[in-house]
């Protein structure tokens, strides 16, 4: 069977995966480039002191110190690619999933999960995508309710803390108590990005839940 004759819901899946896949890959990559920087961390470098005249330069130059640096720059800028990489495909993998489980919990018939970025990179999020509950009707009877409710509120606890830390930041003055918020924070937020990823790994089996009963009628077709 060709892809073209592919049932809707089968297209739709495929279409999830695949997101899933490219969230997957991002995150190992971008684990990778953490584990790359951590290897070059310049407190615990011994940086040798020798040095090489360099051809119509007055000071000498330290080639030891110079690639490191040049190591570090490079692997932090992977690093921080690599993490909005990871960024917005967890994000398209957790919002669009969600957006195929509303459709077809609705009667509607997606033939792929579908995705809106704006022209700057961010991901255009429709207020009805907020993370949506386990217990949505047509869920409540899925054996990983439970878990897929932990993650939806752990996913909503770190944009609650994003939303938060950035109104700080907007205060003119910030006292000591204010300024100590920020940062704890600004600390929670940087798990958004596994947090949407872990939504969206449990998401994908939610979306085959919902399906059992369309794929049950097309089978007795």
């Amino acid at each position: 069977m060709s892809r073209k004759s592919l049932p809707w819901f089968e297209t739709l899946t495929d279409s999830v995966f695949a997101l899933g896949a490219a969230a997957r890959e991002t995150r190992t990559a971008h684990q990778a480039a953490q584990a790359a920087s951590a290897q070059y961390d310049l407190t615990r470098l011994r940086l040798l002191d020798g040095e090489v005249t360099v051809t119509g330069r007055f000071a000498a130059s330290r080639p030891h110190d110079k690639a490191v640096v040049r190591i570090v720059d490079a692997l932090s800028n992977c690093e921080e690619r690599m993490a909005a990489l990871y960024n917005q495909a967890a994000l398209s993998y957790a919002y669009s999933t969600a957006w195929a489980i509303l459709r077809v919990l609705g009667g509607q018939e997606p033939p792929r999960a579908e995705v809106s970025w704006a022209e700057d990179g961010s991901l255009n999020i429709p207020t009805e995508l907020a993370p949506i509950p386990a217990s949505v009707a047509g869920l409540e009877r899925w054996s990983n309710n439970a878990k897929f409710e932990r993650a939806r509120k752990r996913w909503e606890a770190c944009e609650y803390a994003a939303e938060y830390a950035a109104a700080l930041t907007d205060e003119e003055y910030l006292s000591d108590h204010g300024a100590s918020e920020m940062h704890k924070a600004y600390g929670e937020a940087r798990g958004i990005t596994d947090a949407a990823y872990a939504y969206g790994v449990l998401a994908e089996p939610a979306l085959r839940y919902a399906l059992l009963g369309v794929r049950a009628r097309h089978a007795n077709q």
